[in-house]
């Protein structure tokens, strides 16, 4: 049997093959048309199938735990790392430059420009309004360094740079 192409671009099969589905079979394309009934039966179905414990045997165990145990590094021995044997994320340097900068200064930070891990502790550069003006391409802004120690504790706060929105350079 060859397949005819239609103008829709669906071959005669795909039809066939819809028309000798049950009902209950059908599918649509782009959206479900699933009754409330139906749908709120899969739920329940997914929902008794995700409180089972999944069984695993003691080898996949032993693997697991081997993962999930941190593994020891150089770091530890010169200070870097916070209590549990690592030093926060970057990510979580930035938010608490952010928060205990805002905090400190009463300014909150506009952006951040960059951040660094140098030797023990995190520099974080952050963007600050210092005075607003109209219109707010006339804002004063400055970029001051943050310096937070490895669990993430502000340790120092230096301006860097000071400059009109839009004239960093000048």
């Amino acid at each position: 049997m060859s397949e005819e192409p239609r103008a829709d671009g669906k071959s005669a099969t795909d039809a066939s093959e819809k028309r000798d589905r049950k009902p209950s079979e059908n599918v649509t394309e782009g959206s479900s048309r699933r009754s409330s009934a139906s749908t709120s039966a899969a739920r329940e179905k997914s929902a008794s199938s995700s409180h089972e414990k999944p069984t695993s045997s003691s080898h996949e165990k032993s693997a697991s735990s081997a993962r999930e145990r941190p593994k020891a590094s150089s770091r530890s021995e010169s200070g870097s790392q916070d209590a549990t044997g690592k030093r926060i994320s970057a990510v979580r340097a930035v938010k608490k430059a952010i928060e205990q900068f805002g905090t400190l200064t009463g300014r909150p930070p506009e952006s951040v420009v960059g951040t660094r891990w140098k030797d023990d502790h995190w520099s974080v550069r952050l963007e600050v309004v210092e005075s607003r003006r109209i219109p707010d391409s006339a804002d004063l802004l400055a970029e001051y360094e943050v310096e937070l120690d490895a669990d993430g504790e502000l340790m120092a706060y230096d301006r860097k740079d000071r400059y009109v929105r839009g004239r960093p350079s000048e």
